[in-house]
């Protein structure tokens, strides 16, 4: 009877060691107990797909890299769409059919403003891109334009109020001193009378003036008029930029902050190999011709601006363009929230 006694307290004891080391092993901690985290946690979120909205010009030749790396890599989330004009660029982003868009800045202002495009303004790709042309040598400088008529596209929007406000800021009243002809339907239509041999004054942006330098050897540039407006302002002409939709800029944050890097490293690309970079924009007929994409890049100031240098500078600018015309940029300058931070 002992005995029986003493094997079923040994079996007893057998298993109690058994459940013991069992419950030991369920409670040993793994990688992820010991951080608070699981597995899952230290998976990125990432979008399949990345859409992506540019135009042609020099507002598109920033991407070019990133366009020319997309086309060779079948596998890129990037899917790219070129455009001829902002207004189509501004339609996609208004029905929310993208990710990630090039645009005039001052389109991105009226597009935050309206409340019907939830944006943020991530970087600034292009400065200015204006030119004083003429066919002879009438035009030294600013003041030499007094008298003069100044033919020109854009009535009504950015290049008529950087024009005038390089005009004011230098004493030339636009409505007295100078005549103002905004009477041209395009860039294409006031360049053919420049490439005719026309002898008037002219303002075009890049790559409009490179075309008109290649095809009329009378045509020169006669004014910068982004170096104009930087002998008069504090600001600078911040004419192109990146924005962002701000859902996915807060979804996929990493994403987007790696975007922003391959578009820096895509600017610097473009800038340092002047000759390999227009082969490619003109390959993705961002510019037709290569030959013209090499002469426009260097007057197309297309750089990579962002954080609080952006900013200060943007701010200044969409500052003179909603005293021009507060319509311009959406009726009101943008809040804190316009701009992207990291």
């Amino acid at each position: 009877m002992k005995r029986i006694t003493l094997l079923f307290a040994v079996l007893a004891l057998s298993l109690l060691t058994i459940f013991a080391l069992a419950a030991c092993k369920d409670k040993t901690p793994s990688p992820s107990d010991t951080d608070g985290t699981t597995e899952s946690d230290d998976t990125v979120a990432e979008a399949d797909e990345v859409r992506i909205l540019t135009l042609k010009g020099p507002t598109g030749m920033g991407m070019a890299n990133i366009m020319n790396d997309t086309r060779n890599n079948p596998d890129s989330k990037y899917k790219i769409q070129l455009f001829a004009s902002p207004d189509l660029v501004r339609t996609e982003i208004l029905l929310g059919e993208y990710d990630i868009a090039a645009l005039p800045t001052n389109v991105a202002a009226a597009l935050y403003n309206s409340g019907k495009a939830d944006l943020k303004i991530a970087a600034v790709n292009t400065l200015g891109v204006l030119y004083i042309l003429e066919n002879g040598n009438t035009v030294t400088d600013i003041q030499s334009l007094k008298g003069k008529t100044i033919h020109a596209t854009g009535g009504g929007s950015t290049p008529e109020y950087i024009l005038r406000y390089v005009l004011e800021q230098n004493g030339i009243d636009p409505d007295k001193d100078v005549t103002l002809d905004f009477s041209y339907t395009d860039h294409a239509e006031l360049a053919a009378h420049l490439t005719a041999g026309e002898e008037i004054i002219a303002m075009l942006p890049e790559p409009n003036v490179s075309t008109v330098l290649s095809k009329q050897a009378n045509a020169r540039v006669a004014l910068d008029l982004t170096a104009e407006w930087a002998k008069v302002s504090d600001s600078e002409v911040m004419q192109g930029c990146i924005v962002v939709r701000r859902e996915f800029a807060e979804q996929y944050p990493e994403q987007f902050a790696r975007f922003l890097d391959e578009y820096r490293a895509s600017v610097e690309f473009i800038n340092e190999n002047v000759d390999t970079a227009a082969e490619i924009i003109a390959n993705l007929e961002i510019i037709p011709q290569a030959a013209i994409a090499k002469n426009a890049i260097p007057r197309c100031n297309i750089v990579y601006v962002e954080g609080g240098e952006m900013k200060e500078t943007l701010s200044g600018f969409l500052k003179v363009l909603f005293e021009a015309d507060p319509t311009s940029v959406g009726g009101k300058l943008p809040d804190e929230s316009f701009y992207y931070q990291k």
